[in-house]
């Protein structure tokens, strides 16, 4: 549970480490309706915390605090002023021509510097893309998958540099189609029915990369 100090103190948010998917196949047509599908970003995974004071506290997969590499992603506490929240999603970032450019992430994710994380937040600009949430006034983990999106798409966040990203129930085919188009490696399937599992890696969440397929 989310800690509510006295006034003026520091909120307390969960420490939740994120869920991991495996590597697979697709499911098979028997079970395509189960999963809902999504971008597979690979891109930097980031834990966001927002305990409802205008701040926003982002924590990678090491459950290292990296909010001083990305300033321009505190407008996400502009985004979503309240309640208290903990959301899931990776820092991407794009070329001169909108695809994916991982030597372009790997850039901003070495710098350290005031000064030149200053600037690569002017040259090198990084996006959020939100897709899970763990905690939004209490914690949401139990919930499965569809209810879990269904919170995080009413809360329309969507800003510089914020999106959340589609998810396509039951449709792998489009959904590795325009994961294509955009220039990524393929699609994560998420069971439907399946709740969140900080830390651990399950065959609930299964990451399908193109070059693993038959076809």
């Amino acid at each position: 549970m989310g800690v509510h100090s006295s006034s003026g103190a520091q909120r307390v948010l969960p420490a939740l480490s994120p869920m991991l998917a495996v590597i697979g196949p697709p499911p098979g047509p028997e079970a395509e309706a189960e999963y809902a599908y999504e971008t597979l970003w690979n891109g930097a995974r980031v834990i966001s915390h927002l305990p409802g004071d205008g701040s926003v506290r982002l924590l990678a997969a090491t459950g290292l605090d990296v909010t001083a590499q990305y300033p321009e992603l505190q407008a996400l506490a502009a985004v979503l002023p309240g309640p208290e929240a903990v959301l899931d999603g990776e820092i991407v970032t794009r070329d001169s021509e909108g695809r994916p450019s991982v030597q372009r992430l790997q850039q901003r994710m070495s710098l350290h510097h005031p000064d030149a994380v200053t600037h690569a937040a002017r040259d090198l600009p990084v996006r959020l893309m939100l897709f899970d949430i763990l905690y939004l006034g209490e914690p949401t983990v139990q919930l499965p998958y569809t209810a879990r999106r269904d919170l995080l798409d009413d809360l329309a966040l969507a800003g510089p540099g914020i999106a959340v990203p589609a998810a396509w129930p039951a449709m792998a085919a489009e959904a590795l189609e325009q994961s294509v188009l955009e220039g990524y490696d393929g699609v994560v399937a998420k069971r439907l029915t399946s709740p969140y599992l900080p830390g651990r890696r399950s065959r609930d969440w299964i990451k399908i990369k193109h070059l693993n397929r038959d076809t």
